[in-house]
Order: C-alpha cells, then sequence, then structure tokens
C-alpha cells in the first residue's frame, strides 16, 4: 500500500512541477549523493551505491546551494542543503540544513536552522580541513560578513569571521 501511494504522489508532484528533472551530484566514500530538483519547490536528496538508491529524502522547498563535507570529524560526510522558506518568526530567506547518513546509509535529518547571525546570502564547505566546515556569507543590513561555523553539540557553533565588506 506504502509503494502505491508513493508513486501515486510522486506522479502527482511531476503533473504540477510539469515533469522537468535536473540533479547535481558528488561522490564520496559511501557512495554517491545527489539532488534531484523535480521542480522548483520539490527536491530529492538521494543516497547512492552504484545504480542501487540506498535512501531518499524530500525537500518541498526551493533549493539555493546543495553540498557535503566530514562536519564532524567523523569520517563519514553530513549533507548540507541552503533551502528558501518562510519560519515560523522569520519571513522567508536562505536557510541551511545539515542531514547526516544514519549508519552510513539513510538519511536523517542532523539540524534544520532557521536562522544565524544575519540574513545568509550563501554558503560554502571547506574541506580542506578535518572537521570541515561550513563558509556563510550573511548582510548585516550595514555590512557583508563572510563567517566560519564548525558543527557543535547542537547545530552551528561560530568560529570566526573570515571577511567583512561595508
Amino acid at each position: 500500500m506504502k509503494k502505491k501511494y508513493y508513486i501515486l504522489l510522486l506522479l502527482s508532484i511531476l503533473a504540477s512541477c510539469g515533469g522537468g528533472q535536473d540533479s547535481e551530484s558528488f561522490k564520496t566514500d559511501y557512495g554517491t549523493l545527489a539532488l534531484r530538483r523535480i521542480c522548483d519547490t520539490v527536491n530529492v536528496i538521494e543516497h547512492f551505491n552504484g545504480d542501487s538508491i540506498i535512501s531518499q529524502w524530500e525537500l518541498r522547498f526551493p533549493v539555493y546551494r546543495f553540498d557535503y563535507g566530514d562536519l564532524s570529524g567523523d569520517g563519514q560526510n553530513e549533507i548540507v542543503v541552503g533551502v528558501t522558506k518562510k519560519t515560523r518568526y522569520w519571513d522567508e530567506g536562505n536557510r541551511l540544513f545539515i542531514y547526516k547518513l544514519y549508519n552510513g546509509r539513510l538519511i536523517r535529518p542532523l539540524w534544520l536552522g532557521s536562522r544565524l547571525g544575519g540574513d545568509i546570502l550563501d554558503f560554502r564547505i571547506d574541506r580542506t580541513i578535518t572537521p570541515a566546515q561550513i563558509i556563510t556569507t550573511e548582510d548585516f543590513k550595514d555590512s557583508i560578513v563572510t563567517a566560519v561555523y564548525g558543527l557543535g553539540g547542537f547545530g552551528l557553533r561560530f568560529k570566526g569571521i573570515e571577511k567583512v565588506e561595508k
């Protein structure tokens, strides 16, 4: 019953989105991580091993950035997705969602952030160090700040400022 429901749901989403698909992917030690864009507001994160889908997670938000890195330093990559959405207390804006591969296989939310110090304009992952760090570009109304964050006990821990532009 669940498979039939999922197929009908996917077909209705494809019909409402026009059926167009686009994707981007990264090869990792645990397989391939991919973001499949169904349409502007529906995306699916997929974890592949060869041609087999191991796990997937649906996002019903526009995605502005998709990246990965070993943020925890445990040898497994976390998936970092930038989504655009409204929250309970904030107007629509860019947010950061971090997912982990539970047991190296299943995609599960680790941290679904609603806000950092300023309004997030963009981000990138610095994978040249372990644990990897998230470098954000944030708007503080009077300046644009490039900030560095690491994964903390819960969520992101501010590590410092890389650059400030007035």
